[in-house]
C-alpha cells in the first residue's frame, strides 16, 4: 500500500497541473496567433526581398544638381515621372525609400500598389505608408523602370521655399555606385 503525499507534494502537484493547463492554453493560443500571422502574411503577395520596390532596369549617367537655401541644405535633382515634369525631387541617401508628395501622386494618377511599407516615423504620416508603382522614374538623363515609390504628405516639408515634391531614396539609389561632385555639381550615377 502506497501512502498518500504529503499536504507540500499535493500542493505543489495541484499548482504544477494548473501551470500546465496554462501553459497548454497558452500554447494553443500562441499557435493560433502564429497560424493567423502566417494566413495574413501569405495574403500578401508583394516579395521581401532586400531588391523589394527596385527597379528592373536601370540606365547610368549624369545629373546635374542645386544645392537648396537657406546653408545648401539639400541636394536638388529634376525628376519625371512616367514622361511629366520636371519636378524637384532631394537626393536623400538616408531614405531608404523614393517617396513621393501625395498631391504629386493624385495629379500623376499613379496606380496604387498592393500592400503597405512600413511605418512613417521621421516623416510626418502616422501608421503604414502607401505604395506607388511607377513605370518610367528619371532623375535627370538616368531612367529607372518598373520601382515602386511610397505616396506621403510633403507639405510640412515644403517651408522655407523648398518646394520638393518628393525624395529620391535608396530603392532607386542602390542600383548604381554614387558619386557626387560638389564643384561641379554633377551626381554620377553608374554601373556597379
Amino acid at each position: 500500500m502506497l501512502a498518500r503525499p504529503s499536504q507540500e507534494i499535493c500542493t505543489y502537484l495541484f499548482l504544477l497541473e494548473k501551470l500546465s493547463r496554462r501553459l497548454f492554453t497558452m500554447r494553443r493560443f500562441a499557435t493560433l496567433s502564429i497560424v493567423i500571422a502566417f494566413v495574413a502574411w501569405s495574403a500578401c503577395t508583394m516579395p521581401m526581398s532586400g531588391d523589394f520596390g527596385t527597379p528592373t532596369s536601370t540606365t547610368p549617367g549624369e545629373v546635374p544638381f542645386q544645392l537648396a537655401a537657406p546653408n545648401d541644405a539639400a541636394i536638388l535633382v529634376p525628376v519625371k515621372i512616367n514622361g511629366r515634369g520636371p519636378f524637384t525631387f532631394v537626393l536623400d541617401t538616408g531614405a531608404t525609400f523614393t517617396c513621393i508628395d501625395q498631391k504629386l501622386v493624385d495629379q500623376l494618377k499613379l496606380p496604387e500598389s498592393r500592400g503597405q511599407f512600413g511605418v512613417g516615423v521621421l516623416m510626418p504620416t502616422e501608421g503604414n505608408i502607401k505604395l506607388v508603382d511607377i513605370d518610367t522614374f528619371e532623375v535627370g538623363n538616368v531612367k529607372a523602370t518598373q520601382m515602386k515609390a511610397c505616396a506621403i504628405e510633403f507639405s510640412r516639408l515644403q517651408t522655407g521655399g523648398l518646394d520638393a515634391r518628393g525624395l529620391v531614396g535608396l530603392n532607386f539609389l542602390k542600383s548604381f555606385h554614387v558619386n557626387i561632385d560638389f564643384k561641379k555639381k554633377v551626381l554620377r550615377l553608374e554601373k556597379p
